[in-house]
């Protein structure tokens, strides 16, 4: 007897889920697992209310699934796991304050054609006129308020010398007054920079 009675029970429990099966609409049935209907998933800089939560101790805002906030709090950028590379990135792995190793290693894989020198002119005048000047000699735009810019040709310069790889090194990682431009200007732009550099000192001889 008792048997039957658990055999009805569980009848009972699988035609009670039958029953709310929707199987032509787009409504959901009984919701037994509450978490995975409400996901805590949040669109791509869409704010994410689970990091305002106040921090203490000093720590970095977290959100529910306890990853680190990129940007703080009601932020849904999370900041990436350590040693993380995005697709079609190669790192740049010289120490900042390196100048010799770079400067040995790394070749120029351009060729100074037409192409590439009036790109490295273009890019030139884009990011690096304003301080060195429009033919490399520190006098740039920017050079009464901020003196003793190096000159980059003429009789004046001291980087006549320079490797093109301290050149690129220089421009990726910055240096003294000078900063980064990796996030500015692409690789390949940063060479044809140094090809049109190249050809400004060779003009001011």
């Amino acid at each position: 007897m008792k048997v039957k009675k658990v055999n009805y029970i569980i009848l009972s429990i699988l035609l009670i889920n039958f029953i709310h099966c929707n199987y032509a609409g787009n409504k959901s049935g009984l919701h037994w697992f509450l978490d995975m209907h409400d996901s805590l998933a949040i669109e791509y800089q869409e704010e994410d209310p689970t990091t305002m939560l106040l921090s203490y101790k000093n720590e970095k805002m977290k959100g529910a699934d306890n990853i680190e906030s990129l940007t703080g709090p009601g932020s849904s950028l999370r900041v990436p796991p350590e040693g993380t590379v995005p697709r079609n990135y190669t790192p740049y792995l010289y120490d900042p304050n390196d100048f010799n190793t770079p400067a040995k290693e790394l070749v120029n894989p351009l060729k100074p054609t037409k192409q590439v020198l009036e790109r490295g002119q273009k890019q030139y005048n884009i990011y690096c006129a304003v301080c060195h000047g429009y033919q490399g000699h520190g006098d740039g735009p920017v050079s009464p308020r901020f003196p003793n810019i190096p000159a980059l040709a003429g009789k004046n310069s001291n980087v006549l010398n320079w490797e093109d790889g301290r050149f690129f090194h220089i421009i990726t990682v910055g240096r003294a007054r000078m900063k980064p431009y990796a996030a500015q200007i692409l690789p390949e732009d940063r060479w044809a920079i140094i090809h049109y550099i190249r050809l400004l000192q060779k003009n001011s001889q």
